[in-house]
């Protein structure tokens, strides 16, 4: 089997960024419930963290988040297509 890196890493990059929209509009909404939540996920007590989202962070993040999920599943998917056709080309 042979992945498209192109189509693989935007599809990537697209639940990304659509995951750092939610998340976003959750800390937006409901900050301190969304901390407590992301707290049990990780187990640690997030509660002394400051909750600061302004357009500028929420853009940077977008941004950063997006590009390096993008560029992680980039990666991944050319480094499985030279693994799997053993070293022949991708």
């Amino acid at each position: 089997m042979y992945l498209n890196v192109r189509a693989f890493a935007l599809s990537g990059g697209l639940v990304a960024a659509l995951l750092f929209l939610l998340c976003a509009a959750a800390v937006a909404v409901a900050p301190d419930a969304t901390t407590a939540f992301a707290g049990d996920l990780i187990h640690l007590d997030l509660s002394g963290i400051a909750r600061t989202l302004t357009l500028g962070s929420f853009f940077r993040g977008l941004v950063v988040w997006t590009a390096a999920t993008t560029t992680t599943f980039a990666l991944l998917a050319w480094t499985y297509n030279r693994l799997s056709s053993g070293g022949r080309g991708a």
